[in-house]
């Protein structure tokens, strides 16, 4: 199932002012990095931008870059974090999972022994899945921080090389 993912954006996706270096990778429609812009901008862009693109917000200025080969490089670069996404999504239901039959068992008066026990166990998975999650957020970050790096240096070229329509 495709959906859009806003790599970046549940975990660093900062309102910015107009100063701040910033990105939009638009893949496709149902994959987008992006960070640096608030939900809102990024919405109104994208709306106003469909397709593959990569806009960038550089010392001030605002670029436009449509050229697949620096669109692909791009996408390339943030390849690695996309990969965890599977991941993730099992993870998050897992712990919808874990969560739904603990919310029923202490929902319950009378509980029995079992049930009891049952309840630790959940808990203590709820525990180790709070660690996974923690473990894979931290390993986002540093993939997001690594392809960040290698990102802007990419994009100033492709600034210098004529590459970029200047948006403002």
């Amino acid at each position: 199932m495709k959906r859009m993912m806003m790599i970046a954006a549940a975990v660093t996706m900062l309102a910015s002012g107009a100063h701040k270096d910033a990105y939009i990778i638009a893949v496709d429609n149902n994959t987008t990095f992006n960070a640096g812009t608030s939900v809102e901008q990024f919405m109104a862009f994208r709306k106003h931008n469909p397709g593959r693109y990569v806009w960038v917000r550089r010392n001030g200025r605002e670029y436009l870059i449509r050229d697949e080969t620096t669109i692909l490089r791009a996408e390339a670069l943030f390849a690695p974090e996309v990969r965890l996404s599977p991941e993730q999504v099992a993870l998050g239901r897992e712990e919808a999972q874990v969560d739904k039959e603990q919310d029923r068992l202490e929902d319950k008066e009378n509980r029995t022994a079992a049930e009891d026990r049952r309840l630790d166990e959940l808990r203590a998975r709820e525990r180790d899945l709070a660690r996974r999650e923690k473990e894979l957020d931290e390993k986002q970050e540093t993939l997001e921080r690594e392809a960040e790096r290698a990102f802007w240096p990419s994009m100033d070229s492709a600034i210098r090389a004529g590459l970029a329509k200047l948006v403002r």
